[in-house]
């Protein structure tokens, strides 16, 4: 079997690129402040959607999109979901996951209330 010979920066750069359709910005951007990290950020996607293999990939796009609005990301929603359509990830299957991410943080508002709403309530 033949090794093969790890891919500089700039590769990695162009791939990512492809799969994005555009350019990775913040890719390029720290890849000027540390270059070292990028061969790593590549090799955890191979990870995640590659070498792993218990969540169909089309689902890991629709967690990363739902996380990624969920903690309020501009940048990593609209990349995240550029990068799930290329993919094959339906506009119909987005939306259902934009829609489920906002139903779990709607919820987590109570969670987050409950001590102060056991204040309000009499004998709790």
């Amino acid at each position: 079997m033949e090794d093969k010979k790890p891919l500089n920066i700039e590769e990695i750069l162009r791939r990512m690129e492809e799969g994005l359709g555009e350019e990775p910005r913040p890719m390029v951007l720290m890849s000027k402040i540390l270059p070292g990290w990028i061969p790593r950020q590549a090799g955890e996607r191979k990870f995640l959607m590659e070498d792993l293999q218990h969540i169909p990939p089309k689902y890991k796009h629709l967690i990363m999109i739902a996380a990624a609005a969920a903690v309020g990301s501009h940048l990593c929603t609209e990349t995240f979901i550029k990068i799930a359509q290329r993919s094959g990830v339906s506009a119909k299957e987005i939306g259902e996951a934009l829609l489920t991410a906002r139903f779990a943080l709607a919820s987590t508002v109570f969670a987050t209330a409950i001590e102060g709403m056991e204040s309000l309530v009499p004998g709790s």
